[in-house]
């Protein structure tokens, strides 16, 4: 196994971002999802496969992590842009989320014994 260090861990901006409207792929049977990143950022699109585990209007308001500099694709027409981070049950997409409610925008870090690996950047605060 190849490992990664701090230096790389920082590369990825992970953010906690709020689903604020969830709508019908026109083409396919996916969710195109728009997920608001706080003040600091504008809000994102995705198009994601979640119908197997959640209905739309109960995505409206989900905090979900959010891999912001992961490179933008398009799903028959329609930018997708950006991660959210899942994991699976019984081969249904499951979101990953904070366990409490945070500021929508931080960023996502890592800790290990008293080193913090993330940084902020001055007015990098989100809103709840």
């Amino acid at each position: 196994m190849k490992y990664l260090s701090a230096k790389h861990f920082e590369k990825l901006n992970l953010r906690v971002g709020k689903i604020k409207a969830v709508k019908q792929h026109p083409e396919i049977d996916e969710y195109i999802l728009l997920i608001d990143l706080g003040p600091v950022d504008q809000d994102a699109q995705i198009v994601a496969d979640l119908k197997a585990a959640y209905k739309m209007k109960d995505l409206i308001g989900k905090q979900v992590i959010y891999l912001e500099n992961y490179e933008s694709t398009y799903v028959k027409g329609i930018e997708s842009q950006g991660l959210l981070l899942v994991t699976q049950k019984n081969g249904k997409p499951i979101l990953i989320k904070p366990d409490r409610k945070v500021l929508t925008g931080v960023r996502v870090g890592g800790i290990q014994d008293t080193i913090t690996h993330y940084h902020h950047k001055p007015g990098e605060h989100g809103k709840y």
